[in-house]
């Protein structure tokens, strides 16, 4: 009898000898994660490698491949500046744009970084005290991102490139906007799974994965009602319940889970890109699939602070990261450029589809105010989930 070939010991998939290597593969790559140390250890390097980086010419102001970023006024009182940026986006992913930024501007960034609903409890506590000392805000929900502007965190500013992304059709609003796109797509243990891997998003429903599935629960925050908005449309209630029906270790966090996928404690999992590639990068024995459906992808939110929109060096990393040079740079790391006239960006070997792709599936602002909590009801339901 032929082999479904879908393990590579289907009699038992989590022997000893297996398990043994994955968790060593998974020591080598939690051991490089936090060898880190402060957020400029090794970062610059990784920055190099993930791309090169850009033409900078600093004759009469700031120009990055061609782009004017800052003139020449902006960009004298900026180098003596430093960005208070606070994000919700993960920690590694800011320490790589940093470098990045540091690297082609010669302006240091100061992050401070939590989950987006922590980050925004902290944001308007201290909005409304008159304490706030954030500059530049990045968030993974559109509709936090609107209370904050309703609430007057947000100032107007408009990057060199505004009218460009408003040319393009990015939703882009007077005080906020999307810096780049989050995307959810599929991965798996290489070190498990090396024959028959999955490749459509279907495959997440297949029995021969019951309890060996990942998926992060929707309560995480908008790349979740995202994803889940995605499925619902273009797979159907039926693909969750299968899903429910492999039994699926659910997480709370979406780092938690690329974690667990690289221990070998699941094979499979429905999963954040950037978040998997950076594991990847690591050394964590996964692979990435991008399905011929697509991906769902979400917005990072971002926008000056009234603070942020008088500081010099604020203003540069704002229009650095509307530049190509910062848009390709996200398409580095696994996110997809707001912009859609940088061209093709890999991360790695993977290239994901920009945002004027039809396999490109954006949960707008507007649609995350009819459907999110549709979304949030019908998951719940569906996997039990309680949290």
């Amino acid at each position: 009898m032929p082999s479904t070939g879908t393990k590579k010991s289907s009699a038992a998939r989590r022997t000893r000898w297996y398990r043994a290597t994955v968790l060593v593969t998974a020591a080598v790559f939690a051991a490089s994660l936090s060898g880190c140390g402060n957020a400029t250890d090794g970062k610059d390097e990784q920055a190099r490698e993930l791309l090169p980086p850009a033409v900078v010419d600093t004759s009469d102001g700031l120009r990055i491949d061609g782009e004017l970023i800052a003139d020449k006024a902006l960009y004298e009182a900026a180098k003596s500046d430093t960005v208070i940026l606070y994000s919700g986006t993960g920690k590694e992913a800011e320490d790589l744009m940093t470098a990045r930024f540091r690297q082609e501007t010669g302006i240091e960034v100061e992050l401070t970084r939590l989950p987006t609903n922590k980050l925004a409890e902290r944001v308007l506590s201290e909005h409304g005290a008159g304490q706030l000392s954030a500059e530049v805000i990045r968030l993974t929900d559109p509709l936090v991102g609107r209370e904050m502007a309703r609430r007057g965190v947000f100032a107007p500013y408009r990057t060199p490139f505004h009218d460009l992304l408003r040319q393009q059709g990015a939703d882009i609003r007077d005080t906020y906007w999307s810096s780049y796109y989050f995307v959810n797509a599929m991965g798996y243990n290489s070190a498990i799974i090396d024959e028959n891997p999955p490749t459509r998003w279907e495959d997440l429903a297949d029995p021969r994965f019951k309890g060996d599935l990942g998926i992060v629960a929707i309560t995480t925050g908008g790349t979740l009602v995202a994803l889940t908005n995605f499925q619902i449309e273009n797979l159907g209630v039926e693909f969750l319940e299968g899903q429910a029906r492999n039994n699926p270790r659910i997480y709370d966090s979406t780092s938690t889970e690329v974690d667990s996928l690289a221990r070998g404690e699941i094979s499979v999992a429905s999963l954040s890109f950037n978040n998997a590639f950076a594991a990847k990068l690591a050394g964590a024995p996964l692979e990435l699939v991008i399905p011929d459906k697509g991906v769902s992808a979400s917005e990072a939110v971002f926008g000056l602070t009234a603070a942020g929109a008088v500081s010099p060096a604020a203003q540069v990393y704002a229009n650095w990261s509307m530049s190509k040079a910062g848009q390709r740079f996200a398409g580095a790391q696994g996110f997809v450029p707001t912009r859609t006239d940088v061209g093709p960006v890999k991360a790695g070997d993977y290239e994901l589809p920009q945002a004027d792709d039809p396999r490109f599936h954006l949960l707008t602002e507007a649609e995350f105010d009819r459907y999110a909590a549709r979304n949030e009801e019908v998951w719940k339901t569906t996997f039990g989930y309680m949290g």
